[in-house]
């Protein structure tokens, strides 16, 4: 396969890791020294070894990244789903699914050669690596961080950087540092529906915050917010993307960033992929994203999201973060619990998000955790929480 990196100045900055930067002509040579040819699987860390690992090893027999198992399949990609739900499967992506993806990225936004982006996000999450290829594609910088904290990302964000990706909760974090805001042309808001009210109090902040929306299959967003549009929480398709909704509300995906199909499974039949995700779509052809469908709450009749309340919940000042499942209750079918972080009472939060969502909506048990768990790509442990619940709801 050809190396992208091949085909930009030599001189340009790639890679930028504390005082140490790496030019693209310096990038080819560490990607040359460390091409083997065959499918090489790599445990990343945020560090520039494993991203010229990544490189050398997606530009030539293909890159087996996370905990996946199994034959690439001769993809330049294998990554693992977030197994939010289930067990992670690993994802086929080809050189050509890359390449949709991060033209699609580039003509959408607007990115390009004179963009630095922050990463900060996992290596061995299609957040984050989706990062490293749209710049080595666009001839763009890649500003390194070994992990996200506050205060370090907020300074680096005002040291020079364009782009930065993240999720809600990151978002909430970044905006209690204090201090003026930096001037960062784009943040991406992904991994989940993002409430307009943090969207709102970023924008105030001086921010240019778009929310966004893909997934490991798609390697990374298919839908952002368009830049010149007011701000809300829908997204836009990128060029060469089509949506439709299925049954039971399901989002279905048609688009060239498609993934064939998981390690160990045949190439997946037709033109379009459909998802465990809920949503809807405006009638200018927008996408409002409603959360997964395998983790809706069915209580007394009525379906919770708990995406949606987590949303909610996680735009209040004084939450760090939070995490809402259905626990069987013997009245109700399941009972709204939340796991949550952060210095208020349960009850404060049921009042708070009184006049924020229905009734049926808003948790019925609390409980306080110093840290939410977490499962091996970062995702909520849906699992994890449910068990701290006793499984079930006196």
């Amino acid at each position: 396969m050809d190396n992208w990196l091949e085909r930009i100045d030599p001189a340009r900055p790639f890679l930028i890791f504390g005082p140490r930067t790496w030019s693209y002509g310096e990038a080819v040579a560490e990607v040359a020294s460390r091409a083997t040819g065959d499918p090489q699987a790599i445990a990343p860390a945020l560090d520039p070894d494993s991203v010229f690992d990544i490189l050398a090893a997606a530009f030539g027999g293909g890159a087996i990244v996370g905990p996946v198992t199994g034959d690439s399949g001769g993809a330049a990609l294998v990554l693992a789903t977030s197994g939010t739900t289930g067990s992670p499967k690993g994802v086929r992506l080809t050189i050509s699914n890359l390449e949709a993806a991060v033209t699609a990225s580039a003509s959408h936004l607007g990115h390009g050669s004179e963009d630095r982006w922050l990463l900060d996000l996992p290596l061995h999450h299609v957040a984050g690596l989706s990062i490293l290829f749209r710049q080595a594609w666009t001839g763009g910088s890649v500003l390194l961080r070994p992990g996200f904290d506050p205060i370090g990302t907020w300074e680096a964000v005002a040291g020079g950087v364009t782009m930065v990706s993240v999720v809600p909760t990151m978002l909430h974090r970044l905006l209690e540092v204090g201090g003026e805001a930096p001037d960062v042309r784009t943040v991406l808001v992904g991994g989940g529906p993002v409430p307009l009210e943090l969207l709102e109090r970023a924008e105030a902040r001086g921010l240019s915050v778009r929310p966004t929306y893909g997934m490991t299959e798609t390697f990374g967003q298919v839908a952002t917010l368009r830049p010149e549009a007011p701000l809300a929480n829908r997204v836009h398709p990128l060029p060469g993307v089509d949506f439709k909704i299925g049954e039971e509300g399901r989002i279905a995906i048609r688009s060239p960033q498609v993934s064939p199909g998981y390690v160990g499974c045949p190439d997946r039949e037709g033109d379009w992929l459909n998802t465990n995700d809920l949503g809807l779509l405006d009638d200018d052809g927008a996408l409002v994203v409603l959360g997964r469908a395998d983790t809706i709450i069915n209580t007394g009749g009525e379906k919770v999201a708990p995406e949606m309340v987590e949303g909610e919940l996680r735009a209040h000042p004084s939450v760090g973060d939070a995490v809402v499942v259905g626990i069987p209750d013997p009245e109700w079918g399941e009972r709204v619990c939340c796991a949550y972080s952060g210095e208020v009472g349960g009850a404060a939060l049921a009042e708070w998000l009184a006049g924020r969502l229905p009734r049926f909506m808003i948790p019925k048990r609390w409980t306080r955790m110093e840290e939410i768990p977490r499962t091996s790509i970062g995702k909520p442990d849906r699992a994890a929480v449910s068990a701290s619940f006793g499984g079930e709801v006196a």
